[in-house]
């Protein structure tokens, strides 16, 4: 009895081993799986993500955490393949915390059963995905998103003009926001902004659609003076004079006087680079009378904004300033500031625009070097590293134009310069990382001749002199 009760013992320990040992062995294979899946969707290859991310799924489904889970769920949504998508994106909300994540995934949500015809879920996901945004300009993207899908299902609902208007006109607010103006202003003619004036023109035809005329007369004139072309075209065709809507603020010759005398008390300020000053009596001086200001006071108001680190006012008055005739070397100013700003509020694509606009502006050699500079740090932030070298190579250019150095003197050691020497060694580290060895090399070479020491470093243990 004793020998039998001893068998049957081992025989359960030895399957339980081999047990645990089978279930080591699938949750290797799965990791391993993952591992190979990230890689390929690290090269947008979704297909062969989604294959080899299902087989570790099929293996060991307790290998997945949360961003496997989405990982999956994405592979299969950029596959179009709905029912897939569906399945690991409503796993993966479950589990994730992080907002932003929550409301991309939501409108991936959105996105798949709206393919499906399921405007109920579509709906209920894109509402979802706007509660956790927290950038006006996305939450405006997805309420106009909203208005669409309440538009193209307004067969089957009573209410959908209600909704359709409603979702455009918190598209339109959530766009004032990000661009921190009023309706007040954009009535006064003093803002332009061509995706605003879109905005207006979509709730145009939206109201036209359902036969809104009042919506629909109010928000052609906006979209006409916020800049919109075919606005103003079919304001001009059917005889609405809408230049003729424009609200003058109110303001007395005492007003004027008064902000005038502000307005010279911040340039004085100006004069001393004191820009906190400048603030209070610019601000007090547009809420008496914003008749007074032209392109320059905007221009001061955003430098001003700008030099106290608020990127977000110093963009809406440089954005403004923008708009007024100004010659060659303001704009230049304006641009380059506006891509400043957008680059520290991380909106690189912004960003980008405006660098690329004061490129086009730049008086001279010196000018060309910083925007040369400034898009190598935008280029980098969006992982573009081919711009980035491209831009880091013009600035060299340049940089050895304005300071009369000939490559033949950096190539015989005669100079010695902290930015070529740092910038070459930026060059080193980037072209060795797009597998581009021999130009690493040769920049390797000219940052330890320019004095850097990390490149003579590395030098000196490769064994090069």
């Amino acid at each position: 009895m004793k020998r039998l009760v001893f068998c049957a013992s081992l025989f359960i320990l030895l399957t339980f081993g081999l047990s645990a040992q089978s279930s080591t062995d699938q949750t290797a294979k799965a990791k391993a799986l993952i591992q190979r899946a990230q890689r390929y969707a690290a090269e947008h290859e979704y297909a062969s993500a989604a294959q080899y991310l299902q087989q570790a799924y099929d293996m060991s489904p307790t290998t997945f955490d949360c961003n496997t889970t989405q990982l999956l769920g994405v592979s299969y949504y950029m596959m179009e393949d709905n029912p897939m998508a569906i399945k690991f994106l409503e796993l993966a909300v479950k589990c994730e915390s992080k907002k932003d994540a929550l409301a991309r995934m939501y409108i991936y949500l959105s996105d798949s059963y709206l393919d499906m015809d399921n405007y109920t879920k579509a709906v209920d996901n894109s509402i979802k995905a706007i509660s956790n945004s927290a950038d006006d300009k996305a939450k405006s993207v997805l309420y106009e998103e909203l208005a669409n899908m309440h538009f193209e299902n307004k067969e089957n609902d009573s209410k959908a003009a209600e909704k359709t208007i409603d979702a455009m006109q918190k598209s339109v607010a959530h766009y004032l926001k990000h661009l921190s103006v009023t309706e007040d202003e954009v009535m006064q003619g003093l803002v332009k902004n061509e995706a605003l004036g879109n905005k207006y023109f979509n709730l145009t035809w939206f109201a036209s659609a359902f036969n809104m005329k009042f919506t629909m007369q109010n928000s052609i004139i906006k979209s006409a003076l916020s800049g919109n072309k075919d606005a103003i075209g079919y304001c001009q065709e059917n005889s609405i004079a809408y230049k003729d809507a424009i609200v003058e603020p109110t303001s007395s010759s005492k007003d004027d006087k008064a902000a005038t005398a502000l307005i010279e008390e911040a340039l004085l300020h100006a004069s001393k680079e004191q820009y906190a000053s400048i603030i209070p009596k610019l601000e007090k001086a547009y809420r008496m009378s914003p008749a007074m200001f032209d392109g320059k006071t905007y221009q001061l108001m955003g430098l001003s904004y700008f030099k106290n680190k608020n990127y977000t006012l110093a963009i809406k008055y440089f954005e403004r300033a923008a708009q007024f005739d100004a010659d060659k070397e303001d704009l230049y100013f304006i641009y380059s500031t506006l891509g400043e700003a957008y680059y520290n509020q991380k909106n690189y694509p912004n960003a980008l625009i405006n660098a690329e606009k004061a490129l086009y502006l730049a008086n001279g050699d010196d000018d060309v070097l910083k925007c040369s500079l400034r898009l190598a740090n935008i280029f980098y932030a969006q992982k573009n590293y081919e711009s980035t070298v491209d831009s880091y190579q013009n600035a060299i250019r340049y940089y050895l134009m304005i300071h009369s150095i000939s490559n033949a003197d950096v190539m015989k050691g005669k100079v010695k310069d902290k930015f070529l020497a740092d910038t070459h060694m930026k060059l080193t580290s980037l072209l060795k990382d797009l597998k581009r060895g021999e130009e690493s090399d040769h920049h390797l070479e000219k940052a330890a001749l320019c004095g850097n020491v990390r490149a003579l470093e590395i030098l000196k243990k490769a064994g090069g002199k």
